[in-house]
């Protein structure tokens, strides 16, 4: 396994603990860290010292995070909406579950990255070809996923190029395969997440809105 990093956010006396207890040891501590590092970052936020909309800016962030919370503070998890690599806890830990909670979570999240993708607000999963925000999730079909991944890897195709790498269809050959899959995918946005502008179309290009 790669080295781990830890980025702990509100409370300077945890680094200084987990120093004390040899923790790094395991775990490589950093109050910053270069993002150009190819090791894994592990952000520690303390609730409590943070107000929750600060939280949430980190939330949106395509990072494993572990979220650590006073007894009192824990009604504030439910304004927090936390992806498959978001761990919450309630303090007092224990140190050496703590440590294989880290792993835990290192191991969820280099899955995800196998076979997830953050698009917007939105949660990709490829290995069950789904769309999902916040508690609601869609099934996909195989071309609405080829779709939507084709525009996040390069935003603003045209339908000819669509159609040639997606449908495998010659440029010369006229279909409606495109604007059939793209009005049902739009359509089955809309319905689910109330998000008619997913795919937008300017100058015969198209687009996912940011």
């Amino acid at each position: 396994m790669n080295n781990i990093h830890l980025s702990i956010l509100g409370s300077a006396t945890f680094s200084s603990i987990l120093n004390e207890l040899e923790f790094n040891n395991i775990l490589n501590l950093s109050s910053q860290f270069n993002h150009n590092n190819k090791n894994t970052l592990v952000k520690i936020i303390f609730v409590e010292n943070l107000k929750v909309n600060e939280v949430k800016n980190y939330l949106l962030k395509n990072e494993p995070i572990i979220i650590l919370l006073n007894q009192k503070d824990y009604i504030k998890k439910n304004n927090l909406i936390l992806l498959d690599f978001h761990i919450s806890l309630v303090l007092p830990i224990e140190i050496l579950s703590f440590k294989e909670i880290i792993n835990i979570l290192i191991t969820k999240y280099n899955f995800f990255k196998k076979s997830k993708i953050i698009i917007k607000d939105y949660q990709i999963d490829s290995n069950e070809r789904s769309i999902a925000k916040q508690k609601v999730k869609v099934k996909l079909t195989e071309k609405e996923l080829e779709l939507i991944l084709a525009l996040n890897n390069n935003n603003g195709l045209n339908k000819s190029f669509l159609l040639k790498s997606i449908w495998k269809h010659s440029l010369d050959l006229d279909t409606h395969a495109f604007e059939t899959h793209l009005h049902r995918l739009r359509k089955k946005i809309n319905k689910y997440f109330k998000d008619k502008n997913f795919i937008v179309e300017k100058n015969s290009l198209y687009y996912l809105t940011n």
